[in-house]
């Protein structure tokens, strides 16, 4: 990038000098044609008054002028022959320049051109030596009366302006050398410090790729490179929490799963290395494998469940739904297991129409109800409905052994247990609340909860209501 940056701003620059040097030489060179035109139309006045005299007379007009406009004068009568030449070379010959058919054919009353004269060259309209050389013939016509007689011409050199543009741009160029110097020194000692973030960067990506996590970079100051690193080293975090709760996940899962087998496991030995077994023995027996069976089967299916939360799985069939009329239906279906423990489940409420997928709604109701319900030991569980501002609210009270309050936070994590043993005996999975949030969470409501040890707790459901209800 920096490169690129530099190679813009050099060409850029270059462009700028090349057009100042041909902006000044243009300026330059228009002044000085400007000024030797005007003296040679002159001249050329001063000539026509003397034009009747003796060719002496006029060769020392022309030799003075010229000395004194600092050129050569050539006088050329209509057919550009020459008549008078102050360096007396090229008298009797005729010019064949433009700037000379301009006037004396065209009927100009000035011209001029630029012509290069050659190392050495005995031609033209000046005799020089040396090097090549830049020179202008001006050209304006001898006139008396409105009759042509002839044309002047002087010729002058302009290569000093060429030499003063030529030193001008090598100045510049020098100047141009050292800004270009600096300006690479200082970009890419610059460009270190900038680059640098991005860089350790790249080689935390690297190591990321390699090692998986914990890769963190060092993030100095604001800016955007600053905060793609705060962004880096976020992402980072969140890697680390996805692998922790992942390889929690699987260890838990693991876990759930190893417990039943190896129950089943012992069972089966039992039963099978029994001689003589007592058929009531074996009902017994029986009925503890189909019960870890079934407990296997819950852990299986609230898994799977799980998986399709994480995997993002639409809500296919919402429509608006009485939330009193599901948790009333809930309540009705879990009385027996409430009654077997002898414990009183209550529900009342008002209407609340809510818009979510029915079935999902229910296996929520149901998770918390049937929680309360296996967590209660004697007392009541009470479920009710009502309808608060632009919200619905399922509460379910019970009282129970209610939950520690460092708990809490944890309630809804996967797996998560209060009293791992009591769950265990309850025929939990440790999944149940967690099923409940995500649902809760994807119809865009929320869960608060609120608990004293000992005394019970209480699970409040907040959801928006269905459009039109308020």
């Amino acid at each position: 990038m920096v490169a690129i940056y530099l190679a813009v701003t050099i060409v850029a620059l270059l462009a700028i000098s090349f057009t100042v040097a041909i902006l000044v030489e243009s300026s330059l060179v228009n002044q000085r044609t400007k000024q030797q035109q005007e003296a040679t139309t002159r001249l050329a006045l001063e000539i026509s008054q003397s034009f009747n005299s003796d060719a002496d007379t006029l060769y020392s007009l022309a030799l003075t002028r010229a000395q004194e406009m600092g050129g050569r004068v050539l006088i050329m009568d209509t057919d550009a022959v020459v008549q008078i030449d102050s360096a007396s070379y090229q008298t009797g010959f005729m010019l064949p320049y433009r700037e000379v058919r301009d006037v004396l054919i065209g009927g100009k009353e000035a011209a001029f051109g630029f012509h290069k004269i050659s190392t050495g060259a005995d031609k033209g309209a000046l005799k020089l030596s040396g090097s090549a050389n830049w020179a202008v013939y001006y050209t304006a016509p001898i006139t008396q009366g409105g009759k042509y007689l002839g044309a002047v011409l002087f010729s002058a050199m302009i290569q000093d302006v060429e030499d003063s543009v030529a030193d001008i741009i090598a100045e510049v160029a020098i100047v141009f050398g050292i800004v270009a110097a600096v300006m690479v020194v200082l970009s890419f000692t610059l460009s270190g410090f900038v680059t640098k973030p991005i860089v350790e960067l790249t080689h935390a990506i690297r190591r990321m790729g390699k090692q998986g996590s914990g890769v963190r970079v060092k993030v100095h100051g604001q800016g955007e490179v600053a905060e793609l690193g705060r962004a880096f080293n976020r992402m980072s975090e969140q890697i680390e929490a996805h692998d922790r709760v992942r390889d929690e996940f699987v260890s838990n899962a693991s876990h759930e799963l190893k417990t039943p087998l190896a129950t089943m496991k012992l069972l089966s030995e039992s039963i099978l290395y029994e001689e003589n077994p007592d058929p009531a023995e074996m009902r017994e027996l029986f009925e503890d494998v189909n019960h870890e069976v079934d407990r296997m089967s819950n852990v299986i299916t609230d898994l799977l469940r799980l998986v399709q939360f994480d995997e993002g799985q639409p809500l296919l069939h919402r429509e608006n739904v009485d939330l009193k009329d599901i948790a009333e239906r809930v309540v009705s279906r879990l009385k027996p297991l409430a009654e077997n423990k002898g414990i009183a489940l209550n529900f009342t409420g008002s209407s609340a129409m809510i818009f979510g997928e029915e079935r999902q709604i229910e296996q929520a109701v149901v998770n918390l109800i049937e929680n309360a319900v296996k967590y209660t030991d004697a007392g009541h569980v009470d479920a009710s409905v009502k309808q608060t501002g632009s919200e619905a609210q399922l509460i379910v009270k019970d009282t129970g052994i209610g939950i520690p309050e460092d708990a809490i936070p944890h309630l809804f994590e996967r797996f998560y247990r209060v009293d791992k043993a009591r769950s265990r005996g309850t025929g939990g999975t440790g999944l149940g609340l967690a099923i409940v949030e995500r649902i809760i969470t994807l119809h865009g409501g929320f869960i608060t909860v609120e608990s004293e040890l000992g005394h019970g707790s209480t699970f409040t459901v907040h959801l928006p209501l269905a459009d039109g209800e308020e």
